[in-house]
């Protein structure tokens, strides 16, 4: 079920988001790798201005499925 959470996210599960890691990418090109989604959302919300996209990258440790 997906639902708002604030103005810009939509969260399609209530799940713990520990399995992946984050690319805050930036209007400029930069970007930034997370590997912690809240710490992800804290940043977004600081940059917003600045910031264009995020991406979510798979973990390739070996937990999942």
């Amino acid at each position: 079920m997906a639902y708002k959470d604030g103005e810009d996210f939509t969260t399609y599960c209530d799940k713990e988001y520990d399995r992946h890691t984050y690319k805050l990418v930036l209007k400029s090109g930069e970007a930034v790798i997370f590997d912690d989604y809240e710490n992800l959302r804290a940043h977004w919300f600081h940059w917003k201005p600045n910031c264009d996209h995020i991406e979510i990258l798979d973990v390739t440790s070996g937990k999942g499925f």
